[in-house]
Formats: structure tokens, C-alpha cells, sequence
């Protein structure tokens, strides 16, 4: 069992990231797009917040506070907020801007990474609860700024290369 806690620790992250590269390669040229541009402002949003989390809330690692043995070496450093739950809430959130259903799955899977750092002994509860908020409300101020972001895309040279340009001719 520890063995299964420690991959999804430590690697499951990795399959988020693989599965949704997956998923956006098979997406139109706008949808993409529209993706990476929800997930860039979510992930400085999330990324701006967590910084400014763990500047003003210190929470040592479980292995240090509750002298615990963690199940894999970790440096003993603020453990708020946790980066492997923001990072899963970031593409969680860029996700959600085309399919609800992929961005359920790969929030599922956060929630796994989260509680598995937990079980590892490398994080407490509010480190993963603090990131799922961070990159929730990276997501919601990207719901809002994507469109103007989108629409200054679509007004530029880069717009066709994008898909985000407007045939002129109309059909008759």
C-alpha cells in the first residue's frame, strides 16, 4: 500500500499533466487555445496566491511537527500550500473551460495526489485544502479575464494561426 501512496504522491502528477496533453491535442485549434490561455491566467492567479499563502501562513511538514517518518525524503520547509494539489487544480480549472466531464476526472485525481501527500506524511489536510481554493480561485478569475484575453488574441496578427479568426466572406 505505501508503495501505491508514494506513486501517487510523487508521480501521479505527472499522469494529470500526460492525460491532459492527451485530451487538448485531440481539441480544435480555438479550443486549444482556449485552454492554455484559461490555464496560463489560472496558473499565475493560483501560482500569485500561493506565494502570498505561504508568505503569511507557515505550516512545518508533518514529519517535522509530528515527528513522523514521511515515506519518501522531503525537505522540511513550509509545507502551505501544496504545489503537486495547486498545479492538479490549475489544469483542473483550464479544463473546465471545454469539458466538464475531463476537468471532474482530473479534479478526482488531484484530490488522490492531495490525499496521498497527506498519507505520505509530507503534507497536512489544509496544505491540499489551501491549494484546491488557490487554484479554484485562479480558475474564477480566469473565467472572467479569458474572454478579454480571447478577444485581444482574436484582434491580432496571430489570430488565424490561433483559429481564432472570423471568415469575411460571408456565404450566400
Amino acid at each position: 500500500m505505501d508503495m501505491f501512496i508514494v506513486f501517487c504522491a510523487k508521480y501521479l502528477i505527472i499522469v494529470i499533466g500526460l492525460l491532459a496533453l492527451g485530451y487538448w491535442l485531440t481539441l480544435p485549434r480555438k479550443q486549444k487555445t482556449e485552454v492554455l490561455v484559461m490555464g496560463i491566467i489560472t496558473g499565475i492567479v493560483a501560482l500569485i496566491l500561493a506565494k502570498a499563502g505561504g508568505a503569511l501562513f507557515t505550516d512545518p511538514r508533518p514529519f517535522v511537527s509530528d515527528h513522523i517518518t514521511p515515506l519518501f525524503p522531503y525537505t522540511a520547509d513550509n509545507g502551505f500550500p501544496s504545489d503537486h494539489t495547486l498545479l492538479g487544480m490549475t489544469v483542473t480549472m483550464a479544463l473546465l473551460s471545454v469539458s466538464r466531464r475531463w476537468a471532474l476526472n482530473v479534479f478526482v485525481l488531484t484530490i488522490v495526489v492531495g490525499a496521498s501527500r497527506v498519507l505520505a506524511g509530507v503534507h497536512h489536510p489544509i496544505d491540499i485544502v489551501g491549494s484546491i481554493l488557490f487554484g479554484a480561485l485562479g480558475g474564477v478569475v480566469a473565467i472572467y479575464a479569458s474572454p478579454k484575453v480571447i478577444d485581444l488574441l482574436a484582434a491580432s496578427k496571430f489570430s488565424k494561426t490561433l483559429g481564432l479568426h472570423h471568415d469575411s466572406k460571408k456565404k450566400k
